[in-house]
């Protein structure tokens, strides 16, 4: 059986703040996470994760049935995790021919013999440092997902491609009446019957992707390209486009350019564009995010300590696990809120805040332990769920840096 090593790289922290509480591979990108891509491209093989040491237990729990951090690793193929795979790409590395492949100067894939393998663990592996044996170097074209707008700005091309997995609505289903469907080929929806009417689902655009158990409420303009993943509500008079929003997620008001990681709240009126979010967040009525400069000049955004010139004209809001804002919340462009954070606030909240910050009409606290796991649990609480103990040393931890 293939082994295959799929890892996060010593710059993966330069996708915060949704890294800090899961692993590069786990975040979304199209219908699925770049786990889940991975899994659907090579299902009889043996998968086993290399993470940091900090994301371990949290990873193990995710992933039950994969060998996390193993000691020690047999012959097979490493592969990045935060890379958006194309099939040619994956056909390429797939060969056992010993040969690196690279992505603009980034390791994406490597088939090692099992003495390198070994040797690159010893050294820290690949969350340390970068493998210094390269014998043989190709050049391929998937994108890796350096920061979070790159796989923002990818939505496009990972639902076109996820697409495949899904099968297109039956045009003479009597559950889809009063629905006006644009390009209904490219239409895709698992439970219709929970789609009311008066809802516009466009796809003249690229795909619509609808999940099971999703329930669209009148008024709403779906437009592609979209993926809604399972147990999700949209709520009247929504307007999303170009997204991807996780499951059991309550949206409304206006969504652009947006991805969702899951389980999170944007149920009112307001604007959310541009922008990567984590679970568990929750926006109150009114908050919006500006995703363009009044100047029209590129968008700097911090990221783990430094300041990143970027080319992006649009980038919007980056929020981790946990973080809520206050009815009526405006953020700037390239806001980046660590998970943990409350922002109650008159005017615009810093560009960067740190996880665990209570932000208070101007003043900087410290999040309260007790008072941020008393929520933490009544949010999982209210969907059948509970913190469970690898989450809740990870969260500690952080909180306590």
């Amino acid at each position: 059986m293939r082994k295959i090593y799929v890892y996060e790289n010593h710059e993966v922290l330069n996708l915060e703040p949704i890294v800090l509480t899961r692993p590069a591979f786990d975040l979304r990108c199209g219908a699925f996470t770049f786990l889940e891509r991975i899994q659907k491209s090579f299902p009889e093989a043996e998968i086993e994760l290399i993470v940091r040491d900090e994301l371990k237990m949290v990873t193990q729990e995710l992933y039950p049935k994969l060998t996390v951090n193993p000691a020690q690793v047999e012959e097979g193929l490493w592969i990045l995790g935060n890379v958006l795979w194309t099939k040619e790409d994956l056909e390429k590395i797939s060969k056992k021919d010993y040969q690196f492949y690279y992505n603009e100067g980034e390791l994406t894939a490597a088939y090692l013999r099992k003495d390198i393998g070994n040797n690159w663990l010893k050294m820290g592996g690949p969350v340390k440092d970068k493998i210094l044996a390269c014998p043989t170097i190709n050049e391929i074209k998937s994108k890796v997902i350096k920061y979070l707008w790159d796989a923002v700005n990818l939505t496009s091309e990972a639902i076109k491609t996820d697409k495949e997995h899904f099968q297109s609505i039956n045009l003479n289903n009597k559950s889809l009446d009063g629905i006006h469907l644009i390009n209904e080929d490219d239409i895709y929806i698992k439970s219709p019957d929970l789609i009311n009417p008066g809802v516009v689902i466009d796809a003249s655009n690229g795909p619509v992707i609808i999940a099971n158990n999703v329930k669209v409420q009148s008024f709403s303009l779906l437009q592609g390209p979209l993926y809604i993943g399972e147990d999700s509500v949209v709520q009247p008079h929504t307007f999303v486009r170009g997204s991807v929003i996780g499951p059991v997620c309550k949206i409304g008001g206006e969504i652009s350019t947006t991805i969702i990681q899951g389980w999170s709240n944007k149920v009112h009126y307001g604007f959310l564009g541009n922008s990567y979010i984590g679970q568990w967040v929750n926006f109150g009525a009114g908050t919006t995010n500006s995703n363009l400069k009044n100047n029209y000049t590129p968008v700097n955004v911090t990221i783990n300590g430094n300041v990143v010139k970027t080319d992006e004209l649009f980038i919007g809001l980056f929020a981790g696990d946990y973080t809520t804002f206050a009815i009526g919340t405006t953020l700037n462009t390239g806001t980046n809120i660590g998970p943990g954070c409350n922002i109650v606030t008159n005017g615009f909240p810093p560009r960067k805040l740190k996880p665990f910050t209570w932000f208070l009409n101007g003043k900087r606290m410290k999040t309260s332990e007790t008072k941020f796991f008393n929520s933490a649990e009544v949010m999982q609480n209210r969907r059948g769920k509970s913190l469970s103990g690898a989450e809740k040393d990870l969260l500690t931890r952080l909180l306590i840096k």
